[in-house]
């Protein structure tokens, strides 16, 4: 299976490849700056997977044209869209969650929303587990869960994509948690599962 880091030359998208490493899996990162991988719509036609791994405001910018591209595929979005003025908010164009605003760009392929409650320093140390709430359609998830599993992460099905925006408000509630207790990697993990 293939797998593409779309906008994955960040702190995040270096995560992702080291997990994508360890577990073995072909990738590359897509970028805007050739030097530093494949463009990002030669990683979207290469690519099975493409894990969206960019700031929210280049979310729109750098989807629409890559949606002919994913057809078909599984696209799992890691946005998060922490508003650049109050960092403890979410905003997004449409006032709905980044992941829903990506099934919505990408109509025809199948659109995850995962991974937005593991810190980029837990996604670079591929020994260390999290759990992962993932949001999205039935018919192909399992395959997204496996992914994660081979990432040694911890999947946990969360539901539809209408969830995402729930998912995203945790990183909020996390980067709050984080600055409190004066750490930087908390996380969650969900019993009785």
């Amino acid at each position: 299976m293939k797998v593409a880091i779309l906008g994955g030359s960040g702190k995040l998208g270096q995560g992702f490849a080291t997990r994508l490493s360890s577990a073995r899996y072909e990738y590359v990162i897509g970028s805007r700056d050739p030097a530093k991988g494949k463009t990002n719509s030669e990683a979207a036609s290469w690519c099975d997977i493409a894990i969206v791994a960019i700031p929210y405001h280049a979310h729109r910018a750098l989807l629409e044209p890559l949606a002919g591209l994913l057809k078909g595929k599984l696209v799992i979005d890691a946005t998060v869209p922490l508003d650049p003025s109050n960092i403890l908010n979410l905003k997004t164009a449409s006032g709905k969650p980044a992941a829903e605003e990506a099934a919505a760009i990408l109509t025809d392929a199948e659109v995850y929303a995962a991974f937005q409650t593991v810190s980029h320093r837990i996604l670079q140390n591929a020994d260390v587990s999290h759990d992962v709430l993932v949001a999205g359609p039935a018919p192909r998830k399992p395959q997204v869960l496996e992914l994660i599993r081979n990432m040694n992460l911890r999947p946990i099905d969360a539901g539809p994509i209408e969830i995402a925006g729930i998912i995203e408000r945790i990183t909020v509630l996390l980067i709050s948690i984080n600055k409190q207790n004066k750490v930087k990697e908390s996380g969650f993990q969900i019993t009785g599962v």
